[in-house]
């Protein structure tokens, strides 16, 4: 019986990293259609805009079904917090794949762990170690290696503003009852979004083409298929033994760089990148 379930056990573990890799490899395509957009016309926040009013409309018929304590309007005041910042945090993916390369931004995006833990002792008084906070620094020196200072680029800036906004969130999460809706969640966060983003996003309205439309409705499902096989894989498995696995999102970003906008990392994005991953993993340990 032990061998069974240590066999099952397995065999759950790798169709968890199976999944994780397969979702890494989606958003990756993802980053790649938001890049694709922003070399149009339309601006981040209707960029934003359209992609909540999307995702929301998707999502609604499938919210409403829900029994009303479940649609997560005890809490709306937390999914409002968390849309805000999801908004901020969308509209600088947008603008950080517009000026930098992918792997550069994906790496700078990997700040997010490392500031999860700070953020955690300072909103909800979660007991950090002090050896953790010497490890995070350690971590942004890898961040600085990716983004080389000797050749800065504005948009680094705004691609640490996605990864603060993207720790800020996930630590908000921890403020839901446990038992959640998943579905609630998603829905309630880039719902109650909608309307800052379409104030921000009228002023420098364009008229959508239609293939900037299929773009949006792609990114859109990729987004909401992606956050679904993670929420499989991590009740799959133990967190600590896959979440390695979301590291080929910079494997799979950095050659679809090359292979679709002959972008060529320096040495100094692959160093860093390695240093923000070693560092995220041994942050992972000292919890």
């Amino acid at each position: 019986m032990q061998r069974v379930r240590a066999r099952l056990g397995a065999d759950s573990q790798l169709l968890a990293i199976f999944l994780l890799v397969l979702g890494n490899l989606m958003i990756s395509f993802g980053d790649v259609l938001v890049k694709l957009m922003g070399q149009s016309q339309i601006s981040p926040y209707q960029y934003v805009f359209l992609r909540f009013t999307i995702t929301s409309l998707i999502l609604l018929p499938f919210w409403w079904r829900l029994s009303p304590e479940r649609r997560g309007w005890g809490q709306w005041k937390i999914h409002f917090l968390r849309g805000h910042l999801l908004l901020m945090g969308s509209a600088c993916v947008f603008i950080s794949l517009m000026y930098l390369p992918l792997a550069t931004a994906n790496a700078v995006f990997y700040a997010a762990p490392l500031l999860t833990l700070p953020l955690a002792a300072l909103i909800s008084r979660e007991q950090v170690r002090p050896v953790t906070y010497g490890v995070s620094l350690l971590g942004f020196g890898g961040i600085l290696m990716v983004l080389n200072p000797a050749e800065w680029h504005w948009a680094g800036w705004v691609a640490l503003l996605t990864a603060l906004s993207m720790a800020s969130t996930n630590v908000l999460v921890r403020r839901l009852p446990k038992g959640r809706s998943v579905l609630a969640t998603l829905f309630m966060t880039q719902a109650l979004a909608i309307p800052v983003s379409l104030v921000l996003a009228l002023p420098g309205w364009q008229p959508v083409p239609s293939d900037i439309w299929w773009l949006l409705i792609g990114v859109t499902l990729i987004g909401i298929i992606y956050q679904g096989i993670c929420i499989m894989a991590y009740a799959m498995a133990d967190a600590s033994k896959i979440a390695a696995s979301e590291y080929s999102g910079l494997i799979f970003v950095t050659l679809m760089g090359m292979v679709l906008f002959s972008e060529y990392p320096d040495w100094n994005v692959y160093l860093g990148a390695l240093v923000v991953i070693a560092v995220i993993g041994l942050q992972r340990r000292l919890r």
